[in-house]
């Protein structure tokens, strides 16, 4: 008589349902303490490429003036030549005499400085897109084919932090994060908010088409002129020294306000003496510190044009200066040591612990 074995249980290798529990929790705290990390990681690679951008076109503006003897100067509006198409003098036009004159050059010879460096930035093609045109006033359609050139999206003018190379509107018109040192600004940081600043950060009101404001005030003047008074800045008229004077750096622009905000609705190679390319000594804000129409109201408030530099980058802001190189700086800058950087010609000394 045989006789049968039991034959042994069996046992499971698998998870129990409160191991896979404990799994899973262990999972979602490691993803919750790696993402910020990696979050981290990709906005310190996007600040460095901006910092690239700006370093760009510093070298580029330096080149511009080894070639021409004179930093590029800022945009204008109108034309001081400016004609009708009947070839009569067009008076409203030139705003050479008013400083009134809105809202963009009526030839190429008027656009913004980063559309004169661009030959240095081995962006010559787009440059040459570009023509040289008759004076009409009011401007042409295309003058000076101002909308293919816009058109063209410079990648280098774009922070990877705030958006891609984008154009807006039907016509996809370009926009540029950067924008050039127009110096001491007489008047409001925001156009829809009545302060002004106390002195010295502060002064009366003036016109942003004027040449107070136009950086070429003694003792207030930036290193990208309104050349509405015909003249040119040169790197011996910075002396406060290249490596404390801001010529590019990053502008302040809402989240919400893409290609439509006060400084951010213009072409980047033609938006006249204007917010869209130029900024001024106010302290920078965080993008998120930016004033923003409520858009949802009807009528919508008035478009508000920010003055001062600024960034998507959490804490600060990437700035070129006239000795080529670029910096970051905190938003919570002092405000005077800031004033200082952005005029070229106050004689004042700046505290290196302020920086």
């Amino acid at each position: 008589m045989s006789v049968c074995s039991k034959a042994p249980a069996r046992t499971s290798s698998g998870f129990t349902l409160v191991e896979l529990l404990v799994v899973i929790a262990i999972i979602g705290v490691l993803v919750g303490l790696l993402l910020p990390a990696v979050q981290s990681a990709r906005e310190a690679a996007r600040r460095m490429q901006c910092s690239n951008n700006l370093k760009q076109m510093m070298l580029a503006t330096l080149n511009y003036e080894s070639a021409f003897k004179a930093l590029p100067s800022g945009p204008v509006d109108g034309d001081p030549y400016a004609i009708t198409t009947a070839f009569a003098p067009a008076p409203t036009g030139k705003n050479y005499a008013t400083g009134t004159t809105c809202c963009r050059a009526a030839t190429r010879a008027g656009w913004s400085a980063q559309y004169r460096i661009l030959p240095f930035m081995e962006e010559g093609n787009t440059y040459e897109l570009g023509t040289d045109a008759l004076p009409f006033w009011p401007v042409a359609t295309n003058a000076s084919g101002e909308n293919v050139v816009a058109q063209k999206l410079v990648a280098s003018f774009y922070c990877p932090s705030r958006r891609g190379p984008e154009g807006y509107g039907s016509a996809k018109y370009g926009r540029t994060d950067y924008a050039s040192n127009g110096g001491f600004y007489h008047g409001r940081p925001d156009s829809t908010v009545n302060f002004i600043p106390e002195a010295p950060l502060g002064a009366p009101a003036l016109g942003t088409r004027t040449a107070a404001n136009g950086g070429q005030k003694r003792g207030k003047s930036g290193p990208i002129s309104w050349p509405g008074a015909n003249q040119s800045r040169k790197l011996a008229d910075l002396i406060d020294g290249t490596s404390m004077t801001i010529v590019f750096a990053e502008k302040a622009l809402n989240n919400l306000e893409h290609g439509l905000d006060g400084g951010d609705n213009e072409r980047w190679n033609n938006a006249g003496w204007d917010e869209c390319v130029v900024r001024w000594h106010f302290p920078p804000k965080s993008d998120r510190q930016t004033i923003a129409p409520n858009r949802d109201l009807v009528p919508v408030p008035p478009t508000n044009w920010p003055r001062y530099f600024g960034a998507a980058h959490a804490g600060g802001l990437n700035a070129g200066f006239a000795d080529g190189s670029v910096r970051f700086f905190s938003f919570n800058v002092d405000a005077t040591t800031w004033m200082r950087l952005c005029v070229n010609d106050d004689g004042q000394i700046i505290d290196q612990g302020t920086l």
